[in-house]
């Protein structure tokens, strides 16, 4: 499964073509997994009921990452040990990389903390140039 990062979800939202055949491909075939805080960010930053509701309306039918009660805790935890703070990794980047870790999940982000810190088996390649 794939965690699909704020930055990838905002160009495909945007339906900028580099990334729309891929995504969709993704979503066709299954293979992306909801993330709270991700979608989080996504409504924060939605700026219109239309993209409030395109958000929402992924957000109801992908399958997603549990949590267990101390998960986000356990997070800022896991990132102090690595001192992620020290590398511009914030909490949601913690969060995300945690749950990818433990889940062997792979993220696809242009997130450049991200992708220099998360180990490469862990970082979807997109089949795109430049992602």
């Amino acid at each position: 499964m794939i965690i699909i990062d704020t930055s990838i979800w905002i160009e495909f939202l945007k339906q900028n073509p580099d990334y729309i055949a891929e995504m969709e491909s993704l979503l066709e075939n299954r293979k992306v997994i909801a993330i709270e805080p991700i979608f989080s960010e996504l409504l924060y930053g939605s700026r219109s009921e239309k993209e409030k509701k395109s958000i929402l309306a992924y957000w109801k039918i992908l399958p997603k990452v549990k949590f267990s009660e101390g998960s986000f805790t356990d997070a800022a935890d896991f990132a102090n040990r690595y001192n992620f703070h020290n590398k511009g990794i914030g909490l949601i980047e913690s969060i995300i990389y945690k749950a990818s870790v433990e889940n062997n999940y792979q993220v696809w982000t242009l997130d450049s903390k991200i992708n220099n810190n998360l180990g490469n088996q862990l970082l979807y390649k997109s089949t795109m140039k430049d992602s």
